[in-house]
């Protein structure tokens, strides 16, 4: 007999009435991963989710060449928009049975239409400039300011930015943008943590410089602030100018005249006042004939119109690969005859390197400086010499150097309006003589900015001087052919 504190024997597992536990189908870690990654699917919008499938299988099915990105094809657009309407209808009918959201509701007829429109967003978010596409495409659009995800300005010409409404959708997809644009238009040089910044050109000639967190303290974790320089041929040469206002007809005719007769040109200025500009206008004067070489660290000047044209850009250093200055491919050049050499920005040691160029017999030289008046732009070419290292040089043989080397300087201005519009306008030109007195290089103003005392300063107008230096004249006369000094400028 049992006792009433004896347990009864337990049931085998095969005698028990209740139904055998059901064996999982899959590991627990399987089944885990999956439900986190359809919590985390839940998590992202579906247009996201549609985005990133397209990217991926772009990338993996290798179906567009590197160049697509940074200058896609009528072909390029096509193949995308048919990758993204493939799986935004992939993803409408799977998202019911994965707990998703759908990307598209409505009738037949809606679902279509609305699918098409996703299809073409996707494509400009994939090869074009996503939200900022119309104001890439926009001619009077002058400055593009991203500063974080959310936070988009434009200017348009001789304007004040303002903030648009627009938005990228998240810094993540900002940043993948954005890298897209620099990693194949430059070669894999897209920005990370280790280097959080970047200059880049656009096909088009636009400028764009991006800087990311953590050199931005403002933006947040992953901030990225982008600056956009549009490339706007609004003028193409000298007479585009004088229709513009930027410059009179007299002061054209002489500049016109520089350019034929060879002589070496510096054109300066502040920030934003349009000198790399001024200095294409000038390249549409170079013989068709002549071989130019161009040498930048960010190229901006398209000498397209030019046949024998050659433009030398800057390397960073990288592991396993030395940098290449500026300074180096100005020497570079010099080994492979260039009719005439154009400088971009001179910042350093490569004033050294073009100062020596034209003083070595290369003429119809040309570069850029920062600088707010000729003096001014005389003792900045001074400075960059000096901080090329060469301190055991005397002051007295650097400016003998820079004497006999530059011939001419046209100095850009900007001006405020009441209103707040700016515009660009030519301020000096002025021809240096050669020679050194005292601790200035002697130079004569050709062209000044003159305008009525106690009136502000963007009243005014560039005159001629009634200069008339003999040295300058004979030059352009003997140079020219039928060029005459009376009747262009006086």
């Amino acid at each position: 007999m049992f006792r009433k504190s004896d347990k009864p024997a337990p049931i085998p597992a095969w005698d028990r009435s209740e139904p055998p536990m059901e064996v999982p189908t899959q590991p627990a870690f399987a089944e885990a991963t999956t439900n986190a990654n359809i919590e985390k699917g839940k998590d992202i919008s579906p247009y996201d989710q549609v985005v990133e499938d397209v990217k991926n299988d772009l990338k993996t099915s290798r179906r567009l060449p590197a160049s697509a990105y940074d200058n896609p094809t009528d072909q390029d657009y096509i193949t995308v928009t048919e990758v993204a309407r493939r799986y935004i209808t992939t993803y409408n009918i799977n998202a019911p049975t994965r707990g998703l959201a759908l990307l598209i509701e409505g009738s037949e007829s809606e679902t279509a239409a609305e699918s098409e429109r996703i299809a073409k967003r996707i494509t400009e978010d994939v090869l074009g400039w996503g939200p900022i596409a119309p104001y890439m495409d926009d001619p009077k659009v002058e400055e593009i300011f991203v500063n974080g995800h959310n936070h988009i300005y434009i200017q348009y010409a001789g304007e004040i930015a303002e903030e648009v409404t627009t938005a990228f959708r998240s810094e993540y997809a900002l940043r993948m943008f954005i890298n897209n644009k620099l990693d194949y238009g430059a070669g894999g040089r897209g920005v990370t943590v280790k280097t959080p910044y970047r200059d880049h050109r656009l096909r088009d000639g636009s400028r764009v410089h991006v800087i990311m967190d953590p050199l931005v303290a403002n933006l947040g974790y992953g901030g990225i602030a982008i600056t956009i320089r549009r490339f706007r041929s609004v003028a193409r040469g000298l007479d585009d100018m004088v229709k513009l206002g930027s410059i009179n007809q007299s002061a054209a005719n002489f500049l016109r005249a520089v350019v034929k007769a060879q002589m070496n040109v510096c054109v300066s200025g502040g920030t934003g006042t349009g000198k790399t500009t001024f200095m294409q206008v000038l390249t549409s004067e170079i013989s068709k004939k002549d071989r130019v070489i161009t040498v930048e660290d960010t190229p901006e000047l398209q000498l397209g119109h030019i046949p024998n044209w050659v433009a030398l850009i800057t390397r960073e250093k990288a592991e396993g690969v030395e940098a290449v200055s500026m300074a180096d491919n100005v020497r570079h050049c010099l080994r492979m005859r260039p009719k005439r050499i154009l400088l971009g920005e001179a910042r350093g040691p490569e004033m050294i390197a073009i100062l020596e160029a034209m003083n070595t017999g290369h003429e119809g030289c040309m570069f850029t400086v920062h600088a707010d008046d000729a003096y001014r732009t005389l003792q900045r070419v001074e400075t960059l010499y000096l901080k090329g290292g060469m301190g055991n040089v005397p002051l007295l043989a650097i400016r003998r150097e820079i004497a006999q080397a530059l011939n001419i300087i046209v100095n850009l201005g900007v001006f405020r309006m009441p209103d707040g519009r700016e515009i660009r306008r030519v301020k000096e030109i002025n021809f240096v003589t050669g020679g050194v007195e005292g601790e200035s290089i002697t130079h004569e103003p050709i062209f000044n900015w003159v305008h009525p005392r106690g009136e502000p300063e963007y009243t005014g107008r560039l005159e001629y001087t009634k200069a008339t230096p003999a040295l300058l004249i004979r030059r352009l006369e003997d140079r020219v052919s039928g060029w005459r000094w009376s009747r262009e400028i006086s």
